[in-house]
Parts: structure tokens; C-alpha cells; sequence
């Protein structure tokens, strides 16, 4: 069967989870960063199906979710709702955990705890950009075979019948191979872009692709 991307939902979690993990380590797989496999999607993946304001797809072969695109239409709106619904019951969870003395965690189960604590906002740049924003991540067996580049034409498909007219995400800097797939697809950073962070308006990618 030819793979789909169909609208993820709160059922597509668990493999959401896992392609987040197989794929947190600037690209490459985190399992062996972290005690607790869940955190990378507890920030990058799961608030996009629990969250107000976002959208999702997945790519679906032969029945197995195998990558996913995944994002916000209004960057703010998320950051509140999040703020409301998301990162409360999180830092009700890990925080105890992570001053028990006898918890055991590492430098990476750290940082995407920290993250929990503190959640990072977009800077003003990237809003003025756009109030959109994307994450993007597809097994190795599926890459390389245009479907990055599909996942991300239904994004923007999407995007434009919500009447959003260009998108940015942020990606790990050694991340060299997402950061050429990103540039072919026509993805520029902007003026008071972070690093690591890019972003096309519709127009570019129609013309461009």
C-alpha cells in the first residue's frame, strides 16, 4: 500500500512518543539519553494533540505511523494554553522527582525537565514572521524518499486554508542534514531569527515547489 498522511489524534500518542525519541538526538535516536523515554515528546510532540490551537498529521504505511508534521496556528495562543493546561500537571510530576536525592537522572532528562520549569516563547521576531510555527520528524526508514517534503506541502495546505500565510520551526544547529533538507525546501532564516530557526511564507513554497 502507498503510504497516507491523515489528521493525528490523541490515539496516535504513543507512536507519536516514540518517533519524538527516535529522533530527538539532532536527528538520531535519544533512547540512550534519557531514563525516562517520554520527555522529548512531552515537550516537541503530545502538546500538538492536547493543546488549543495546533493542528497534526502523521505519515501512515501499511497500518504504522512512521512520521509526522505537527504545529500551531497562532505561536502565543499555544505558549497560553500550554501555560494553562500542559506544563502544570508536568511540573507537578517531575519536580518532586527531580529533588529526591536518590532519583536517578541524566544531563539530557534534565534539560528537557528544565524546559517544563521555564518553557522558552518565540521572540518577537519570529511572531512577526509569522504566528505559526512546525515540528517535523519522520522514522530513517521513510526519509529520503520525498515524503519530508509531502508532509510539509500538507502543512502548508493546511496552514493556508486557516488563512496563515508562512510558518517558521526551530531545528538543533548540528543538525547539519535537517538544516540542508530545510534549505532545499526553501526554508531562509529571517532577520531576528535564533539559531536554528527558518521559515517560508505560502507564496515561497508554492512558487518553489
Amino acid at each position: 500500500m502507498t503510504p497516507i498522511i491523515r489528521p493525528a489524534t490523541k490515539a496516535d500518542e504513543a507512536v507519536l512518543e516514540n518517533i519524538c525519541l527516535l529522533t530527538a538526538n539532532a536527528g538520531t535516536s535519544a533512547k540512550e539519553l534519557h531514563t525516562d523515554p517520554a520527555l522529548p515528546a512531552l515537550i516537541y510532540s503530545l502538546p500538538y494533540v492536547n493543546v488549543e490551537s495546533t493542528w497534526s498529521f502523521v505519515l501512515e504505511d501499511d497500518g504504522e505511523v512512521v512520521g509526522y508534521v505537527i504545529g500551531a496556528f497562532d505561536t502565543r495562543k499555544f505558549e497560553e494554553s500550554a501555560e494553562a493546561s500542559w506544563w502544570p500537571p508536568l511540573r507537578a510530576r517531575y519536580e518532586p522527582m527531580i529533588k529526591d536525592p536518590d532519583a536517578v537522572f541524566t544531563a539530557a532528562d534534565r534539560m528537557r525537565i528544565d524546559v517544563f520549569m521555564a518553557p522558552p516563547r518565540a521572540n518577537d521576531a519570529q511572531i512577526a514572521f509569522s504566528p505559526a510555527h512546525l515540528h517535523i520528524n519522520i522514522l530513517p526508514s521513510h526519509q529520503r524518499q520525498g515524503w519530508g517534503r509531502k508532509l510539509i506541502g500538507r502543512a502548508v495546505e493546511n496552514l493556508k486554508e486557516n488563512g496563515v500565510q508562512s510558518v517558521w520551526l526551530g531545528m538543533n544547529p548540528k543538525n547539519t542534514e535537517a538544516a540542508k533538507f530545510y534549505g532545499r525546501l526553501g526554508f531562509r532564516k529571517f532577520e531576528g531569527a535564533p539559531e536554528g530557526v527558518v521559515g517560508i511564507t505560502v507564496q515561497q513554497w508554492e512558487c518553489g515547489n
